[in-house]
């Protein structure tokens, strides 16, 4: 009898051990596929050859899959001619892409009580103020009508700076004053009346932040934004040191580096396009936000701040920071970005939290976004 009831133990050790590898193999099984898939997809869409058509020498993707980073993986080289290759640790300058990192920094901001998004900015600047005109007696520019790029301010973008050139303050930027390369931001056009792109707004933006925390914009970052979301590979800095080492290298639309010797330019409006970040440390910004938005994580941003945000400001398309696009019971918000030499562009999908993050260090690799982003849509939703 004790013997029958051994056997039987073991037996029944047995099956449970063969079901719970068969558990295993599966789950791992459908992890491999879900990671291969997207591999698979690129593969198919032959990447290398739609690289090498629009002389882009790097491309770096991340994967945002139910609220969690899912895949991330880098393709071809740092720099033409050097074999040293983009991995998931190689930084890249984003362009505009750094204008929703900025937005998240004033609404944490708002979030400690230090600002409101819907108060005149000049009771917050310090250094320099927005000049009245009739187009500011109605209706006053806010953080709000900044963030949503209605507030009627000047300056579309900027030009990036050159390893020899000397870079100017966030004032001079304001005022238009030698060294920066751009006329002077300022109201033309009635507060709210329309939407008009403007980093030059967002330079306002970049200013009531120095002076709200008397720190230099990318210090206030790192306090506010990098070390609570730990994004160890981004930074606001510009030039971005070369200490950070794994950076990205700048190429013209022929694909040839440029900006030597340092071989990146520096972009001393920094909010508006100065961000040096990775995919995979982006998608933690981006996977706090799906998070706040669905009341799952209330620690960085409240869910009510953070659906404010993901809500576009009439007559725009923009919430506060991101374009959100709705499409039945699709919400997606996102951003593009364009550096002299960069190409950059995120997209997220509120409903299902899922997302997708390309950057590129080439010119032409606003052609290879453009080639990409159905392939991620369809792959997602």
């Amino acid at each position: 009898m004790k013997k029958l009831l051994i056997i039987s133990i073991n037996g029944l050790f047995f099956l449970l051990a063969s079901v719970l590898l068969i558990s295993f193999n599966e789950e791992e099984n459908s992890n491999r596929h879900y990671t291969n898939i997207y591999e698979e997809a690129l593969e198919e869409f032959d990447l290398q050859a739609r690289m090498n058509r629009h002389n882009v020498p790097g491309v770096s993707f991340a994967v945002i899959k139910n609220g969690k980073l899912h895949w991330a993986k880098g393709y071809g080289v740092i720099q033409k001619g050097n074999p040293e290759p983009i991995n998931t640790e190689t930084m890249f300058s984003v362009g505009s892409v750094s204008k929703v990192g900025a937005a998240t920094m004033s609404l944490r901001l708002q979030e400690q009580g230090k600002l409101n998004i819907d108060t005149n900015v000049n009771q917050y600047l310090k250094s320099w103020e927005i000049p009245e005109s009739s187009y500011t007696k109605e209706q006053p520019v806010t953080l709000r009508s900044i963030m949503s790029h209605t507030a009627g301010l000047t300056v579309h973008g900027f030009a990036d700076f050159l390893p020899n050139e000397k870079l100017p303050t966030t004032v001079q930027i304001l005022k238009g004053e030698w060294p920066a390369k751009n006329n002077e931001v300022y109201v033309n056009i009635p507060v709210g009346s329309r939407y008009r792109y403007s980093g030059g707004g967002t330079t306002v933006e970049q200013l009531i932040i120095e002076d709200l925390t008397n720190r230099k914009f990318h210090q206030a970052a790192n306090e506010l934004l990098f070390k609570p979301l730990k994004m160890n590979r981004s930074s606001y800095k510009n030039p971005l040191p070369v200490s950070f080492g794994n950076i990205a290298k700048a190429h013209n639309r022929s694909g040839n580096i440029t900006a030597l010797p340092r071989g990146y330019q520096a972009m001393p409006e920094a909010a508006a396009s100065g961000l040096w970040t990775t995919p995979s440390d982006f998608s933690k910004l981006m996977i706090m936000l799906m998070k706040a938005y669905h009341g799952e994580n209330n620690s960085y941003l409240s869910q009510s701040i953070t659906r404010d945000m993901m809500t576009p400001v009439a007559p725009s398309t923009y919430g506060l920071g991101p374009r959100i696009k709705t499409n039945g019971q699709n919400i997606e918000f996102s951003h593009g970005g364009a550096n002299d030499s960069y190409r950059a562009h995120f997209s997220g999908f509120l409903p299902n939290q899922n997302g997708y993050i390309i950057f590129t260090n080439g010119t032409g690799g606003s052609g290879l976004i453009n080639e990409l982003r159905p392939l991620f849509d369809k792959l997602l939703n």
